[in-house]
């Protein structure tokens, strides 16, 4: 997909305070929109009045067409906060905006719980390396990864955190011809991360994955992570919840 020229996020990186949560792809249209549709209005108008709103989402398409979100917080109070709130005001069946959900469903897809809404969630940033204008149409890869051990996870973020594991991924993807813009690093709790990186297109994005496999010290991976799970998404739209129409 052609990037678009309009720019969605500023090139510095995120706070060292910011919280993120990834959604699973439910939706059959973006719901967080300025204006937005009919039957989300009341929804984002109970997000934009809630205290601990996030301060963006960006909606992301997902493959088979459906969308998911990431939305950022300025702290992890107001992401867990929210969170709670979003399961009793919009996720549970009678409550205030319920139906809102109901219409944006995608065909087939039932509507999420608690459990099933997110696909990661994480509270620390750990490493920032993404640079350049964030922009419509570029493909994100989120992954959630689980640890072995706790000295797997420290022994990780000794390696994958570092100026110099950076340039091994960026130098092996110059050199296989795939456009990467960095990654943010962030941890969910002492075993397990989440990381968004960032791709020119989800062909990229897929060939990627390959390459820092090979990025890695033969077997790393393997060794440091029980468990490794990836969603891609084209990112299509940016709410920032101080500006609604």
């Amino acid at each position: 997909m052609k990037l678009s020229t309009s720019t969605l996020v500023p090139a510095t990186g995120v706070s060292s305070k910011t919280c993120i949560i990834v959604g699973n792809p439910f939706w059959r249209y973006p719901i967080a929109v300025s204006p937005p549709a009919a039957a989300t209005r009341p929804l984002l108008e109970g997000i934009r009045a809630f205290e601990h709103r996030p301060y963006r989402i960006i909606s992301h398409v997902a493959e088979d067409g459906r969308v998911f979100n990431a939305s950022f917080f300025d702290s992890a109070q107001s992401m867990r906060e929210f969170v709670d709130w979003y399961a009793k005001n919009a996720l549970e069946p009678g409550s205030p905006y319920h139906s809102s959900l109901a219409d944006a469903a995608a065909p087939g897809t039932p509507l999420p719980t608690a459990e099933s809404l997110l696909f990661g969630r994480a509270e620390q940033v750990l490493h920032d390396t993404r640079f350049g204008e964030y922009q419509l149409g570029m493909a994100v890869r989120y992954s959630v990864a689980r640890f072995r051990s706790a000295e797997m996870a420290a022994e990780a973020k000794e390696i994958a955190c570092t100026s110099a594991f950076e340039r091994r991924i960026a130098r092996q993807m110059h050199d296989t011809g795939l456009s990467y813009f960095g990654r943010l690093v962030m941890a969910t709790d002492e075993l397990t991360w989440l990381t968004a990186s960032r791709y020119g297109s989800l062909s990229d994005a897929h060939a990627a994955t390959a390459v820092i496999q090979q990025t890695a010290v033969p077997g790393e991976m393997e060794r440091w992570f029980s468990r490794y799970d990836s969603i891609y998404g084209t990112a299509s739209r940016l709410f920032d919840t101080d500006s609604f129409d």
